[in-house]
């Protein structure tokens, strides 16, 4: 190959600007660790709805706080080696209060979607909690000072509808019964809520210079006192079986995790939002080979595909709102 041809060929590429072509490589490593962390979380997913009983077939179902208490600490176990090669100088921080709140939010966060997974099929308590991206973009505004625009608004109101169809609230509080099982679809949203600042928190410190490994181990170590708290209200021995799934739970959330923390510090939130459907779409596959789980109620595909919607025109918007800002060429 001659070298004319070999520069024709680099010329998609190399006529970009330098800081266009930077981008272009951290946008394509965020979307592969958002998928990882997909795949990850999805893992997740199915060992909690196991252990706690959800999916029945289970003699001595473990409650979601203990499960998270020892996801917590064979994660923490797991990651520290990562952390430690570089010394104890690596586990400083200069932003000791954005740890802090990222960990209490990503706790509580965590806790009520294990309590959905122990009290409905999967795919819909994901699905529900797909609604973060709409916290995720309010908290973006009032938290990194980011428009939101007509689009972006719009995407709201859907996503908002889609999660009105799917946890039907008037059924859960009007009447003179409480459908308890209707209360339990808010906790998704809630966890959607929690996590959504957990979210912007990460991306603070990744912008900030704090690195991936260190972000996931202090979110593992911090929330065990946390969450040991939490199961020591209800505890519960996990047997043989269950801590070697309890093993693998822990090396599934810290791969999460540190493949979370990686994306967002290449790349911005609202980019990666779409890719975070291939862990809706894992999840429903995993609960339909593994538990024989599938949403057969029509309503609970109308607000997926509300939620669906309502994702793309947010992410749709923040592309428009980028065009605008991009000054036009000379």
């Amino acid at each position: 190959m001659n070298t004319s041809t070999a520069a024709a060929l680099e010329a998609p590429l190399t006529a970009l600007p330098f800081w266009k072509r930077d981008r272009l490589k951290q946008n394509t490593q965020g979307i592969i660790w958002k998928l990882l962390a997909c795949a990850g979380f999805a893992g997740v997913n199915a060992f909690v709805r196991y252990l706690t009983g959800g999916a029945g077939g289970i003699e001595n179902p473990l409650t979601p706080g203990v499960v998270a208490l020892f996801q917590n600490i064979f994660g923490c176990l797991i990651m520290l080696p990562f952390v430690l090669k570089d010394g104890i100088k690596s586990f400083s921080t200069q932003y000791p209060f954005t740890h802090l709140i990222r960990v209490i939010a990503a706790v509580f966060g965590i806790v009520s979607l294990y309590t959905a997974f122990s009290k409905m099929p999967m795919a819909q308590a994901v699905a529900l909690q797909f609604t973060g991206p709409i916290f995720s973009i309010i908290g973006a505004k009032l938290y990194l000072s980011e428009k939101i625009g007509g689009l972006r608004s719009s995407g709201i109101i859907l996503g908002l509808i889609g999660a009105f169809i799917i946890t039907r609230p008037d059924q859960a509080f009007l009447g003179t019964d409480i459908n308890y099982q209707n209360l339990a679809m808010l906790l998704p949203i809630a966890s959607a809520i929690l996590f959504a600042v957990a979210k912007l928190c990460s991306r603070k410190l990744g912008a900030a210079g704090e690195k991936p490994q260190l972000l996931a181990l202090y979110l593992l170590f911090f929330m065990i006192p946390v969450s040991g708290f939490y199961a020591l209200y209800d505890w519960r021995t996990p047997d043989t079986q269950q801590l070697l799934i309890l093993v693998a739970l822990g090396g599934c959330g810290c791969l999460a995790h540190y493949a979370t923390a990686k994306a967002y510090s290449l790349a911005e939130v609202v980019f990666l939002t779409p890719f975070g459907f291939a862990r809706i779409v894992l999840t429903g596959a995993i609960g339909y080979i593994l538990f024989s789980e599938f949403p057969r109620n029509e309503f609970v595909w109308y607000g997926i595909s509300f939620i669906v919607l309502s994702v793309f025109a947010m992410t749709y918007g923040e592309t428009h709102l980028k065009k605008q800002k991009t000054p036009a060429p000379c």
